[in-house]
């Protein structure tokens, strides 16, 4: 397989440096229901997607330099990544463009209640390996204050590599566990369940959805949960989200039980990586336990107020939901008008 290069010139970014790789991909989302039978849509939207991606948007968002890296094919869904990154001032120098292979891809279906299936095709990001993070990576994650990575579809010997450069470069190491890893072991087959407790080792921030949390601790309550993750893994802080519940955090012998905030939910895509990046801006404000997890909350409860991944939040935003300002107003007021 012949790979060639195609480096974005850097961008000046704001005062911190911040690092993601992992997943990255346009996702259609379509406002319609299951596919149990044939439905008509009522609308359709491209956009970037992807957990850590998100994340990484939405700080950009509040005002924070971010840059994105991995390997995207050399077709019209990779440029399209691009210019999502681009828009955001997400800087791109460190992306990859491989001849002859497709960007990853995801399909969203979103019902009319919020619920929602998702279909992901890594594509690319099946070669993207240990090797390529040492050959091409090192010097991106070098000098990064946070590392964001996820666990949905790159190779997990892979991310493992990455979050080992980052941990020597003393990045404080996000991790998104928003899949169900029974699943992704077993029948994805995307790694070992070695190298995915290495992962969750070696971070300092760990985000689960509910049903991963369960999966791997055996505790169906979102609290319990939490505490189980926090106390097996170490990590400085562990969260469990749990939807319209909200979400647990675990910090300095401290836990949390932070309430979902936006008065509407309309559609949860992206939500987590809002939650994950408005995390992420927090403690590099010096903001932290109860304060950043409600921050953090506000940052998902505006993007699930609105339709698509990319519905995420400025410092504005965010802080007009902490004051309980409905963030889908704006949106019935522009209608109205």
């Amino acid at each position: 397989m012949h790979a060639k290069r195609k480096s974005s010139p850097p961008r000046k970014a704001a005062e911190e440096k911040l690092q993601g790789g992992g997943s990255g991909a346009t996702a259609l989302v379509p406002e319609a229901g299951f596919m149990k039978r044939k439905v008509l849509s009522q609308g359709l939207e491209v956009s970037l997607g992807g957990a850590t991606a998100l994340s990484l948007i939405q700080l950009a968002r509040l005002g924070v330099g971010a840059a994105w890296m991995g390997i995207l094919g050399d077709d019209e869904e990779g440029s399209r990544i691009l210019s999502d990154f681009e828009n955001d001032n997400v800087q791109t120098h460190c992306i990859e463009r491989w001849e002859d292979q497709r960007s990853p891809f995801s399909w969203v279906s979103v019902a009319p209640n919020g619920e929602r299936s998702i279909i992901i095709f890594p594509n690319v990001l099946n070669y993207l390996t240990p090797e390529k993070v040492d050959a091409a990576m090192v010097g991106c994650i070098d000098g990064s204050l946070h590392f964001h990575t996820d666990v949905a579809t790159v190779p997990l010997r892979t991310t493992l590599q990455a979050v080992e450069v980052a941990s020597a470069a003393d990045c404080l190491i996000f991790t998104d566990l928003d899949t169900d890893p029974v699943y992704l072991l077993e029948e994805a087959g995307i790694g070992h369940q070695k190298e995915l407790e290495a992962i969750l080792q070696k971070t300092d921030v760990l985000k689960s959805c509910l049903t991963a949390a369960m999966k791997l601790t055996g505790e169906e309550d979102p609290r319990l949960s939490c505490r189980a993750l926090h106390k097996t893994y170490g990590s400085r802080y562990t969260v469990v989200t749990a939807g319209k519940e909200g979400s647990y955090l675990a910090y300095n012998g401290e836990e949390y039980e932070i309430q979902a905030l936006g008065a509407s939910a309309v559609d949860p895509t992206g939500a987590g990586g809002a939650y994950f990046g408005g995390l992420s801006y927090a403690l590099l404000r010096g903001i932290n336990g109860e304060e950043a997890g409600y921050f953090a909350s506000a940052c998902a409860g505006f993007a699930c107020s609105h339709m698509g991944a990319l519905a995420l939040g400025t410092l504005t935003d965010i802080n007009a939901v902490l004051a309980g300002e409905d963030p889908a107003a704006e949106d019935d007021n522009s209608q109205d008008g």
